[in-house]
């Protein structure tokens, strides 16, 4: 072509042609407008070569740059260049240049990055650069490769331009490649801030299908994640080092796992590592440590990067099976101990790394060793308990959100109503809750006698009525234990009169106080009278209605063939698992017994009655409410017991005397024949007293012969006699 001049590839004659990333002609073949050369996009300055290396008809060109421009020197591109060529005014505001070394096989070492640009400045000052361009880069006589990432430049009046010239204005950043392990130094803040990589996506706690766990998400993105989001200038200058352990504890189904996992998803780290608790454990010696090491290869191979090291981020699934206390099994072999010393050693030895995010899930805090909790290596303790209120209704409108969506949820649905009804539920049991209403709803649409007809699929709604029978079905774990309170009261409660009131009254006006104040936090109630005054009902009947969601009964009926080591860990769970719950009952019913009384020498377990008078003592965690009912036959034994001063309250339980026939017998469904047999019975009893029970015996035995022969529950003056004679006084 006119006015072209041609020239054949060539490479340079050596690395001080090439460090120039400049390209070379002849002297022979220059021009005084040649200057620049364009080749495919890519701009590069021209020199002459006056010493006469560079043969006539040539362009000599370094490997990178025949690389970027792609063209060869063998057999040898011939190339039509513009002697008059003028670059367009292109000026580089910034421009972020990889490094990595020229040889594959050299890694490691570090960069000074004020001296670094300094160097870029000096060598490559008013050349212009493309992204992707590839320039060899020489600093004190070592070899590096330098990769243009990015270019921000303003062309002419100010428009963007994909190229750009260096000039002294121009700002300069590097991003060291990863795999050649080169730490970078004396970075300027702004460079650090930079450079710094995003940790934590955007997020939306109810897309991610957490609900009812705001607060503590809160909690664990302030200690854990605040420091790594901040820039890292400002965090240097504090001396902050970064969280490196959370431990996530709680009863079992409120979301600890989700949040473990659903922390892996919106963290900018590498993928994460899961432990699912005893499989780090081998049967080979010294393989459980080798696991523990594994781990944290990945975080060790990248912690030469400093602050450019990506996050690892290692999970612990049920963490008390690896973390036991030290010296607390005695196996033999000692490699529950080792596994722990090798954590403690991995997470801060001598070689700390600081690159790495730990996350341990348990439901027995208490078992986890003391030293992996302390600050520097666990040391957020996060509780994720039962949701309150507000926490339930999110959940609900999680596990409802997709049958609202393609409206299969009937508008009688009232979320709030059943948050309100589901108190101490977990996220675990509400989700299994709407899976039973669910279910209710298909059995609707179902025939069992011809499973594979048709099923109408547009008709099915769930409704409220399917959810009321799943309250039915699904129960929390830490609720009223439901089947133990109504075996004591599967009679029903009798009113037999102003006595019964005023006991009920004077109860609920302490337990209405311990709700209300902001001071009191437990309370202790004892509850004594003879055998068989219904103190057992009395105490179930005040913890049914009390509205204190978790009621735990605990007699010695369910307690029969433990030893006393059983027992007293028995006993410390009922009252660990009432912390769990805002407000807690606890029935400690026959409290003799439960002590392994016997007035025959006075015996008794000093274990067990220790360990229920620390119990009882013991106040709740802040923000709890524990009432504890006991109940006794004689206040002289749990004075000699020394277990009367723990209870706050007595309440005695009377004796009846006759006048609470009437009310009695209504109470069990019976009526008398006429009024003077009631009032002959009455009198027949005069001022004695009786237990509850043996009056409800007498009631029952009066009924026999009437009940079996008419069906009806009718009293009479002659079937009374007749009873009281026979099981009162003994009489044939």
């Amino acid at each position: 072509m006119s006015g072209q001049l041609q020239l054949k590839v060539a490479a340079v004659p050596n690395d001080t042609y090439g460090e120039t990333n400049c390209v070379f002609v002849n002297a022979a073949d220059a021009t005084p407008s040649l200057k620049h050369a364009l080749i495919n996009d890519f701009i590069f300055s021209v020199r002459v070569d006056d010493a006469g290396a560079v043969q006539r008809g040539t362009l000599a060109m370094n490997l990178l740059q025949r690389r970027s421009a792609r063209v060869s020197n063998s057999p040898g591109d011939v190339l039509d260049l513009d002697p008059g060529f003028a670059p367009p005014t292109a000026v580089a505001m910034a421009i972020r240049f990889e490094v990595e070394y020229f040889s594959a096989s050299k890694t490691g070492g570090s960069l000074d990055f004020v001296h670094v640009v300094d160097t870029i400045r000096g060598k490559f000052g008013e050349q212009y650069f493309l992204p992707q361009q590839q320039i060899l880069f020489i600093l004190d006589g070592v070899k590096f490769q330098l990769t243009v990432l990015e270019v921000a430049a303003s062309g002419a009046k100010g428009a963007a331009s994909a190229i750009g010239q260096l000039l002294p204005e121009t700002s300069i950043n590097l991003l060291m490649k990863e795999k050649c392990n080169i730490q970078l130094t004396n970075v300027p803040d702004v460079y650090v801030d930079q450079a710094q990589t995003r940790v934590v996506n955007a997020f939306d706690l109810q897309k991610l299908g957490i609900g009812g766990l705001r607060a503590q998400f809160g909690e664990v993105f302030r200690r854990a994640f605040a420091s790594r989001i901040f820039p890292q200038s400002v965090v240097r200058k504090l001396g902050m080092k970064h969280v490196k352990g959370i431990l996530l504890y709680g009863p079992p189904g409120t979301g600890k796992t989700l949040i473990a996992r659903k922390i892996g998803e919106i963290l900018n780290c590498k993928p994460p590592k899961i432990v699912n608790g005893p499989e780090i454990f081998n049967k080979f010696v010294g393989v459980a440590e080798e696991n523990i090491r594994k781990l944290f290869a990945d975080a060790e191979a990248d912690a030469p990067k400093g602050d450019q090291s990506p996050l690892h981020l290692i999970i612990f699934d049920e963490f008390d099976s690896i973390c036991k206390q030290r010296g607390a099994v005695r196996d033999g072999t000692g490699v529950g101990d080792n596994v722990v010393n090798q954590l403690l050693s991995k997470i801060d030895g001598v070689n700390q790394l600081n690159n790495v995010l730990l996350i341990g899930m348990t439901n027995r805090k208490d078992l986890i060793d003391e030293a992996i909790l302390r600050p520097g290596r666990f040391e957020v303790h996060v509780e994720i308990g039962l949701p309150d209120e507000h926490g339930r209704v999110e959940i609900l409108q999680i596990h409802t959100r997709s049958m609202k969506e393609h409206e299969l949820l009937h508008p009688d649905v009232d979320l709030a109503v059943l948050a309100e009804r589901t108190k101490n539920f977990s996220g675990a049991e509400l989700e299994g809750l709407v899976r039973s209403a669910q279910s209710f709803a298909f059995s609707r649409h179902l025939d069992f006698d011809n499973p594979t007809a048709t099923i109408d699929a547009a008709a099915i709604k769930i409704t409220m009525a399917d959810f009321v029978h799943g309250l039915d079905e699904v129960k929390p774990a830490f609720g009223a234990s439901k089947d133990d309170c109504n075996m004591v009261i599967r009679n029903g409660i009798i009113d037999f009169g102003p006595s019964w009131k005023s006991l009920v009254s004077r109860a609920n006006t302490y337990i209405q106080r311990l709700r209300e104040s902001t001071r009191l936090s437990n309370l202790a109630m004892l509850i004594h009278g003879d055998v068989g005054t219904g103190k057992s009902s009395l105490a179930t009947h005040l913890a049914l209605t009390s509205g204190f969601p978790y009621v735990k009964f605990l007699s010695t009926d369910t307690l029969v063939g433990y030893g006393e080591m059983q027992k007293t860990n028995i006993f410390r769970k009922a009252f660990d698992d009432a912390y769990k719950s805002n407000l807690s009952v606890i029935i400690l019913d026959d409290l003799e017994r439960l002590v392994e009384y016997s007035s025959l020498g006075a015996r008794y377990s000093n274990v067990l009655l220790q360990s229920l008078l620390v119990l009882i003592k013991r106040p709740p965690p802040e923000g709890k409410k524990l009432l504890v009912i006991a109940t006794c036959t004689s206040l002289e034994t749990t004075d000699l017991l020394e277990c009367h001063r723990c209870f706050n309250v007595d309440i005695e339980m009377p004796a009846l005397p006759g006048s609470a026939l009437a009310a009695l017998s209504t109470g069990v469904g019976a009526t008398w024949r006429s009024k003077s047999d009631l009032d002959s019975a009455q009198a027949l009893l005069g001022e004695a007293t009786m237990p509850m029970k043996k009056f409800l015996l007498l009631i029952e035995l009066s009924l026999g012969e009437s009940e079996s022969t008419s069906g009806r529950r009718e009293l009479t003056y002659d079937g009374f006699q007749d009873a009281y004679q026979r099981s009162i006084l003994g009489e044939n």
